[in-house]
C-alpha cells in the first residue's frame, strides 16, 4: 500500500455495527442466509461481514510484522469502511497510533470508550 499518510481520510466514527441488520426489514442477522422474517437474501451481507473480518484478521498481521504500519492502517481503515465493530475500532486507533497519528489515535479511543461506556450504562 503505497498511500501517503496525508493522503487518507481522517478516521470517522460511526456507531459500532456489530450487530448487523437485515437491509430490508432491520431484523437483526442471525448468520443465516435468508432473513427469517422478509425472505431477502442476505448473501451479499454476508460477504461483507467475512470482507471486513479478513481484513481485520491482515491488520493485525500487518501489525504484528513491525515493518508493515502503513498497510496496516489501510486494512484497518477498510475493514471499518465495510462493517464498523469495537474490535475493529480499537485495531484502528492501533494502527493510527503506529504510524505516528497521535491525536487522531486519541480521538478514536476516547470516542470507542465513550460509545463503550454508554453501552454499558443501558444494561
Amino acid at each position: 500500500m503505497s498511500e501517503q499518510p496525508s493522503s487518507m481520510p481522517p478516521a470517522t466514527l460511526r456507531p459500532a455495527s456489530a450487530a448487523i441488520a437485515c437491509p430490508t426489514c432491520r431484523a437483526a442477522w442471525r448468520g443465516i442466509a435468508t432473513c427469517p422474517r422478509c425472505g431477502t437474501d442476505l448473501t451479499a451481507l454476508m460477504h461483507v461481514a467475512v470482507r471486513a473480518w479478513e481484513l481485520r484478521q491482515a491488520t493485525r498481521a500487518a501489525l504484528c510484522a513491525g515493518d508493515r504500519t502503513v498497510e496496516a492502517l489501510a486494512l484497518a481503515r477498510a475493514a471499518c469502511q465495510l462493517h464498523t465493530t469495537p474490535y475493529g475500532q480499537r485495531l484502528l486507533a492501533l494502527a493510527l497510533l503506529v504510524n505516528g497519528h497521535m491525536a487522531e489515535a486519541y480521538a478514536l479511543s476516547e470516542q470507542v470508550l465513550a460509545l463503550q461506556e454508554g453501552t454499558c450504562d443501558e444494561t
